[in-house]
């Protein structure tokens, strides 16, 4: 039985990608690259706030719901929700005030804070409603209006904040479906102990949410200091185009069956949750590792079709790097740090995002001046790479996250296959239109097998043929498991 929720989540975030891509191209085209990159220094900055102000509030939601008071969890996450908008206005009035910082700025960072806030919160209950026509409709609702209204007001002469509040009111837009499916809630139905749960749980995550966003954002910040908007634009651009490749399935695999697992977890049912986490392994490791092969064969000629030459020429040699990056994020993200939400450890997400901006930080500081974009972009890989694994080895102690030996194998000597074939093709006919298609035919081939192979796109619980499971060789996880509700011996 085909998974509705993961064609769903995919078809929506397929769509979203596409557009967001067109976006990024029409962006930096009617934008130019310092205008574009004074638009993601806006947009980095923007997400370091909302790291530390509202986002850990809709993910500490979704630890600790409850499907049988889902209005009380609702209405409680709504009043944190608008407490933390309010306290956010409050300072960056201050802010504004004191002339330390350019209002128009502040206004442009604020007002996309506020319409991602709104919008993820939203989308957020829908996932845990199980409600995946209404969380795809305003998914592809959002892309639709970022990109006409981002383009529309570039195209009538308005600069980065002018972009910045575009995509704002994209979001509080798109949001209305979600809210619309849950209109019947009132404030009042809130309660000091559902608030409460969400807060004890959560301020770990307000920490690490904050911290992570400074870590993955330091190399912008950096790179803006040293080289101006003019280079941050180009790099901006492509780190974005490719992240955006990777986080469309990557999202799609934790929207569906993550979620799937974590309401088996809530269920008390450890083989629909454990299938589920199995198949969400093999998804995000042939996300990380076709992903990686397919920008490694065809990144170039994409950022030079969709980007123009303008910043191609300034960033190509990142296209291998950031592909790399985005592999080890891909794995880290959307599959080994949900660990937090099978386990009472949030402050695991707090102490990975310390190490994260830590590393990301140093290698940042002593990369950046010296080499520029590239070094950026090596620090960036490096500090997803040994947060990757931390939470592969540390994670492990709370609670064990299958890891599907034949897919572990197979999976990346399938990529490493087309790889090998793709440049087999240039090497033998060179390069032209009749190569591309070829190289494109045998991705899409492979990639079918492995869909198959691995029934990845199936409804997960079901019973399945047994698959070989790593097992830890500690005698202490058997208690740690017992606790989170799942058999130790099927992990």
């Amino acid at each position: 039985m085909l998974n509705t929720a993961v064609i769903f989540y995919l078809g929506s975030r397929g769509v979203s990608a596409a557009g967001n891509l067109l976006a990024v191209a029409i962006f930096t085209r009617l934008a130019g690259p310092a205008e574009y990159g004074h638009y993601v220094l806006i947009f980095a900055w923007s997400m370091i706030v909302y790291g530390f102000g509202s986002q850990w509030m809709r993910f500490a939601y979704f630890g600790v719901y409850q499907s049988h008071r889902f209005d009380e969890y609702v209405a409680s996450l709504a009043q944190l929700l608008g407490a933390a908008v309010v306290l956010l206005a409050v300072g960056f009035l201050g802010l504004a005030l004191s002339g330390w910082i350019d209002p128009m700025f502040l206004g442009a960072v604020f007002a996309l804070i506020s319409g991602m806030t709104i919008y993820e919160a939203a989308f957020e209950v829908m996932r845990t409603r199980l409600n995946a026509r209404a969380a795809a409709l305003s998914m592809i609702l959002r892309t639709c209006l970022v990109v006409a209204l981002g383009s529309l007001s570039l195209w009538l002469g308005g600069s980065a904040t002018g972009l910045a509040c575009a995509i704002a009111v994209a979001n509080l837009v798109a949001a209305i479906p979600c809210l619309k499916a849950f209109a019947g809630i009132r404030l009042w139905q809130g309660s000091r102990h559902a608030m409460s749960r969400i807060l004890i749980y959560g301020w770990p995550l307000m920490l690490s949410f904050g911290v992570m966003a400074v870590g993955q954002t330091i190399d912008r910040l950096l790179l803006a200091h040293y080289a101006g908007p003019t280079t941050l634009g180009p790099y901006g651009a492509i780190a974005d185009f490719l992240r955006q490749g990777f986080a469309v399935v990557g999202e799609a695999i934790t929207l569906s069956y993550v979620t799937s697992a974590k309401q088996y977890h809530n269920d008390a049912n450890p083989h629909g949750c454990v299938q589920a986490l199995k198949t969400a392994f093999n998804a995000c490791l042939a996300t990380s590792i076709f992903g990686a092969a397919f920008f490694l064969v065809f990144g170039d000629l994409l950022v030079r079709i969709l980007l123009g030459p303008q910043f191609h020429a300034q960033a190509s040699d990142l296209i291998g790097v950031l592909a790399v990056t985005f592999a080890f994020m891909t794995m880290r993200n959307f599959y080994f740090a949900q660990v937090i939400y099978f386990t009472h450890a949030s402050h695991l997400e707090l102490v990975v995002a310390i190490i994260f901006v830590t590393v990301s930080s140093a290698l940042a500081v002593l990369l950046v001046p010296r080499y520029g974009p590239f070094g950026a972009a090596v620090s960036l890989m490096i500090a997803f790479a040994v947060t990757l694994a931390v939470f592969i080895i540390v994670g492990r102690w709370y609670f064990s996250m299958p890891v599907d030996l034949a897919g572990l194998v197979e999976i990346p000597l399938l990529a490493v296959l087309c790889v090998f074939g793709s440049r087999m093709l240039e090497h033998v006919a060179g390069f032209g239109a009749g190569v591309v298609v070829a190289e494109l035919a045998l991705f899409c081939l492979v990639g079918a097998v492995v869909l198959y192979r691995f029934r990845l796109l199936r409804a997960t619980g079901e019973p399945s043929a047994p698959v070989p499971v790593l097992e830890s060789a500690r005698p202490a996880e058997a208690p740690l498991r017992a606790r989170s509700g799942i058999v130790s011996r099927t992990i």
